[in-house]
């Protein structure tokens, strides 16, 4: 097959965008088609009607007091606290677990390839959710609202890190047992940070988190995540 100029370029876009982006660029970028993501462990189809809360309304007093949180933290926050939230703005388990990691480094290449399974899996998922509720960023609704960290296009509820960090302290709960609440400590760290960047809404988190648990619980009814878990036991560092 001839490829003219304009493929070529897109061809060598996908490249380049794939060697630094946390997934690999899909067939659909390159022509235009929808695709739907490989399932690996959860269908995010179980999330596009399932019960969940709604964000609060524009005009609610829960809203209010949303955005009165955010903007009390951007007037208190310090550059010690913007570098900190800075450090995990990039949600794909390297950056969010950094050196809480309990695999080694670098990560054996079955390890990476599972998280790069269970990151796919997951992403679908949040982009589902945020699709559903639509609801814009503090910086987009309120000109008041300054972010310190980087911003992202995207939909704000429930936020994507939140959900991301808690589904993850509970993957490596379910491999490392007792220490189980030193994950989740870490998890919602990364997403509070996500209030004192800026970035999020309090209830963005809370609604992150509730999500990723309830995503946890669905990768406990797969045989497949089970039996990975407990290879993955063997990586870990002694």
């Amino acid at each position: 097959m001839t490829l003219t100029k304009r493929h070529l370029a897109l061809f060598v876009l996908a490249i380049t965008l794939g060697s630094c982006a946390p997934r690999p660029i899909s067939t659909s970028t390159l022509t235009g088609e929808h695709v739907a993501p490989k399932v690996f462990y959860v269908s995010p189809e179980l999330f596009k009607s399932a019960s969940f809360p709604a964000p609060p309304a524009m005009d609610s007093s829960e809203q209010q007091a949303d955005i009165a949180t955010v903007l009390d933290w951007q007037k208190k926050r310090t550059e010690t606290d913007c570098a900190k939230a800075s450090v995990t703005a990039d949600a794909t388990y390297a950056t969010l677990w950094g050196e809480k990691n309990p695999f080694p480094s670098p990560m054996p290449a079955e390890v990476k390839a599972f998280f790069r399974r269970i990151t796919s899996d997951m992403e679908a998922a949040t982009t589902a959710m945020k699709n559903r509720y639509q609801r814009t960023r503090p910086y987009n609704s309120y000109p008041d609202s300054k972010p310190c960290i980087k911003t992202s296009k995207g939909y704000s509820y429930p936020s994507g890190h939140s959900s991301f960090s808690r589904m993850y302290s509970g993957v490596l709960g379910d491999i490392i047992p007792e220490r189980k609440d030193e994950f989740i400590q870490v998890a919602d760290g990364i997403a509070m940070d996500r209030v004192i960047g800026g970035v999020h809404y309090p209830t963005d988190i809370a609604a992150g988190k509730r999500f990723g648990d309830e995503f946890h619980t669905q990768l406990l009814k797969s045989p497949e995540y089970l039996q990975e878990i407990e290879k993955l036991k063997a990586f870990l560092v002694k």
